[in-house]
């Protein structure tokens, strides 16, 4: 099956972590993703049917890859995390090609505006995790939360920056600082951070490097209940079982493996929700240890 990006959605449920609640907005789905393109060996497959089934391994062994902004609301903060593609963009890949989706209305639907916005968070510059960073009006392209600060991690900057020393092009991601970035940059809303910055007493970026240089995720905790918002730190769960599987390309494969080891055993010792970027319904989970046995439990909504 082909891209959905107006495809219907099961109404997103608000998740609570203590005294947090996590909202998403939805842009596209793709359907269809046959599971064998994660290169898992059948075998692996197998072994973990019983719970991929039915949100992550679909009818004929695929999968679907959700592309939603998480909104995320503690210590008197309100957080988008990762922006998504943005309307009519152009885009070498035709499912992100020149989209027009009611991003902004679903968006509202939450009950929070852009302008009530006070950080925004992208876990990487891909062009499906910052595009909405801005919109374009009269021509440009301007800030859509206009209240916020928006984070962006330095090294992750300078890996898309055209003119750092760390930037090199990839063709997918071509105009992407000049559409969603830069724009931000000359409006003075970018704080340029560490990959360890604390954005309040809940919420801290941390580093997760190797899907890009300096690709983040956002750490919750608060009343004892803690979660991840690990961006493409994973594509499909069982990159938490077999971290060695990669989808897609990367940075740095290397520190992307060990990226996902650590979350592992993060989540594990701490019984973390882990929410990642492209998840299909329920969009999250927790990781499950049964003696050597480690399996991802859906989120029960």
């Amino acid at each position: 099956m082909g891209p959905s990006p107006l495809s219907s959605d099961v109404p997103a449920a608000t998740i609570k972590l203590g005294k947090a609640e996590i909202r998403s907005a939805l842009e596209m789905t793709l359907t269809g993703r046959p599971i064998a393109w994660l290169g898992a060996d059948p075998a692996l497959i197998e072994a973990n049917r019983s719970w991929m089934e039915p949100h992550f391994l679909e009818d004929g062994d695929t999968w679907s890859l959700n592309f939603r902004s998480w909104i995320l609301q503690v210590d008197g903060k309100v957080v988008v995390v990762d922006p998504c593609t943005g309307n009519g963009r152009p885009h070498p890949m035709p499912p992100f090609d020149g989209l027009d989706t009611p991003f902004i209305e679903r968006f509202c639907e939450t009950g929070v505006r852009p302008e009530d916005v006070t950080h925004v968070f992208c876990t990487h510059m891909h062009h499906d995790h910052c595009g909405w960073n801005t919109q374009l009006r009269g021509g440009r392209y301007v800030p859509t939360f206009p209240n916020a600060r928006y984070l962006f991690v330095r090294r992750e900057y300078e890996r898309w920056n055209p003119n750092g020393a760390d930037y090199k092009a990839v063709d997918y991601n071509e105009g992407v600082y000049e559409r969603s970035i830069l724009p931000v940059v000359e409006a003075g809303l970018a704080d340029l951070v560490m990959d360890r910055h604390r954005v309040s007493p809940s919420l801290e970026i941390q580093p997760a490097q190797g899907h890009t240089l300096g690709h983040a995720m956002l750490h919750v905790a608060s009343q004892d209940e803690e979660g991840y918002f690990a961006g493409d730190v994973l594509h499909h769960p069982l990159q938490l079982i077999r971290p060695e599987i990669q989808f897609g390309d990367c940075d740095d494969l290397d520190q992307a493996i060990e990226t996902r080891r650590r979350l592992v055993a993060q989540a594990l010792e701490r019984d973390a929700l882990i929410i990642p970027a492209h998840l299909p319904f329920p969009h999250a989970g927790r990781l499950r240890r049964q003696g050597d046995v480690v399996s991802f439990e859906a989120l029960r909504l």
